[in-house]
C-alpha cells in the first residue's frame, strides 16, 4: 500500500512519466526482488523501453 500511495501522490503532484517509472522500479525492486530487505541487498531495478505497464488493485 505505501508504494501505491507514493505513486498516486506523485501523479497527483504532477510527476512526469520518467519520475513515475522510477518510483515503479523502486517499488518492484523492494517488493519482489529485495523482499523488503530480506534478500538481494543493493540490487537496483530500472525500467527501460517500456511500451505498456498496467496494474490492477
Amino acid at each position: 500500500p505505501r508504494h501505491a500511495a507514493r505513486l498516486l501522490d506523485a501523479q497527483t503532484a504532477g510527476a512526469d512519466e520518467d519520475q513515475l517509472l522510477q518510483l515503479t522500479a523502486e517499488a518492484l525492486g523492494e517488493t519482489y526482488f529485495r523482499d523488503n530487505g530480506r534478500r538481494a541487498h543493493g540490487l537496483e531495478v530500472e525500467l527501460t523501453d517500456l511500451l505498456d505497464l498496467q496494474f490492477r488493485l
